[in-house]
């Protein structure tokens, strides 16, 4: 199973986290400030963070192991902003919570679920091993945001014992449960470029780099060769470039509508998958080439055409371009407005037909 390979530090991704770190300075009260200051110093920082466990003899892991995680965990790992900007401003937020009527402005708020890390075990007779994420990787970010927003020194922060849960997975089948299961329990839903991701590893698609993605693609059903298309794209382009789980959406959508365009196009594109790597990453090279310029400027274009079928049609075309293949034979904009106006007039008749 390939894995993340990159330890988590808010530092390291301060292109999609800047602006909440920054926020997070800006707000944070002195008595906050204070508070937390003194609880590392004590060691003391999950009882200021997290809701006591019932059990004296709950799961501990440090700060800097639950960092550590991300070198295990695998696929495909997006950093969800909105995720961590709930944890510290949401309605029971770390920094503000509006609806926690119960503790004072200045305290600072807790996170009632712990981190569930998953070992694996697939003999009975070694110890567990290789310790990754079910669920928790945001609350790590945003625990690591608030303490750098209170100035608590980064190797005493790391030090901290947080309470996590712990079990154990036999195999992959039984880890890729837990993880959807895990994040069904949080404030996020998990986006197909997480999801599927899993789904790839399961195959044994390694998807630690784009050139091992290309090399083990072959393991992977027909159902999943635009997952393995859209997840090279998105490794692919520059950091922050935009939205990689939107990028991923598109791209997996117009593999899908390029072999559906016809039977020629099925055969050509699937035979090039299985047959020929230099041009699957030349294929993918193409996209993550592409795909920004064109969600900026059909962002900027009004049409009557949804931005998503904008944007899918036109990465299709460049799917199609890339080997010689009919480009498709789209619904024009102004035949989407008369279709709409079309629906419209009908709709207001039928109204007219009850007043």
């Amino acid at each position: 199973m390939s894995t993340n390979q990159k330890r988590y530090d808010f530092r390291n991704e301060l292109q999609t986290l800047g602006a909440i770190v920054e926020r997070a300075k800006a707000t944070i009260t002195e008595e906050q400030r204070i508070s937390l200051q003194t609880a590392c110093k004590n060691r003391r920082f999950a009882n200021r963070v997290q809701l006591a466990p019932f059990s004296k003899d709950q799961s501990v892991m440090t700060m800097g192991e639950l960092a550590d995680l991300g070198l295990n965990d695998p696929g495909v790992q997006r950093i969800d902003p909105k995720a961590i900007e709930r944890l510290l401003w949401g309605p029971y937020g770390m920094i503000a919570h509006r609806s926690h009527k119960n503790i004072a402005k200045d305290a600072v708020g807790k996170i009632g679920e712990r981190p569930v890390i998953v070992y694996f075990n697939r003999d009975p007779h070694s110890e567990p091993e290789q310790p990754a994420n079910a669920s928790g990787r945001h609350r790590n970010f945003a625990w690591q945001i608030l303490l750098d927003a209170a100035g608590v020194d980064l190797a005493l922060a790391m030090e901290q014992p947080m309470w996590v849960d712990k079990t154990i997975a036999r195999n992959n089948s039984e880890y890729t449960m837990m993880m959807v299961l895990a994040n069904g329990q949080q404030s996020r839903k998990q986006p197909a470029i997480e999801l599927k991701s899993y789904g790839l590893t399961q195959k044994n698609v390694n998807v630690s780099t784009v050139g091992e993605l290309i090399a083990t693609r072959l393991v992977a059903t027909q159902t999943q060769m635009g997952d393995v298309m859209a997840t090279g794209v998105t490794m692919t382009l520059p950091p922050g470039a935009c939205d990689a789980s939107y990028v991923w959406d598109r791209v997996k959508t117009s593999w899908t509508k390029a072999v559906r365009l016809s039977p020629d196009h099925k055969k050509l594109l699937i035979a090039l998958f299985r047959e020929d790597g230099d041009k699957i990453k030349s294929m993918i090279n193409d996209l993550a080439e592409a795909v920004v310029d064109v969600i900026n400027e059909e962002s900027e274009r009004n049409s009557a055409k949804s931005l998503n079928t904008r944007v899918t049609e036109r990465l299709t075309d460049v799917i199609c371009s890339a080997h010689g293949l009919p480009k498709g034979n789209w619904v024009t904009d102004a035949e989407t407005a008369r279709k709409k106006l079309e629906n419209l007039t009908d709709q207001q008749s039928q109204l007219k037909s009850f007043v």
